[in-house]
């Protein structure tokens, strides 16, 4: 119990400031800022300058370690793609090869075909 009363006393005296410490103390804190501002200046800066360093650093290694785990993610992703999409290409091939052949169109492969051959015929004639 005698203890709780220092306590509230030692706690008391503390919190009673009067006007005039204030204005020591303010006194003080301008004094030592005039006196110390450009050394607490050049540290603030270092400070930043070391901290924007960092926060650069993290930054950079964060970014890599985003694009590695997308790349790792979308990889399956893509060559599921493009699979889908060469079956698909192929489909249509076979699709429109199948109506073109019905119309009597010759496809580009037929048409190629017969370009070979007719070079190779042309060859043999100029030989002769």
């Amino acid at each position: 119990m005698a203890n709780r009363k220092v306590q509230r006393k030692k706690v008391q005296a503390a919190s009673k400031v009067d006007a005039g410490s204030l204005w020591l103390a303010g006194v003080g804190a301008l004094s030592l800022s005039r006196r110390n501002g450009a050394a607490l200046l050049g540290d603030l800066i270092g400070e930043g300058r070391r901290l924007q360093v960092e926060a650069t650093r993290l930054a950079i290694e964060a970014s890599a370690d985003v694009r590695a785990q997308v790349g790792g993610l979308l990889k399956p992703v893509k060559v599921r793609a493009a699979k889908q999409l060469q079956a698909a290409g192929m489909a249509l091939q076979s699709g429109i090869g199948g109506v073109l052949s019905a119309l009597g169109i010759p496809s580009k492969a037929d048409v190629d075909e017969l370009s070979q051959r007719v070079g190779a015929l042309s060859r043999q004639l100029k030989a002769r």
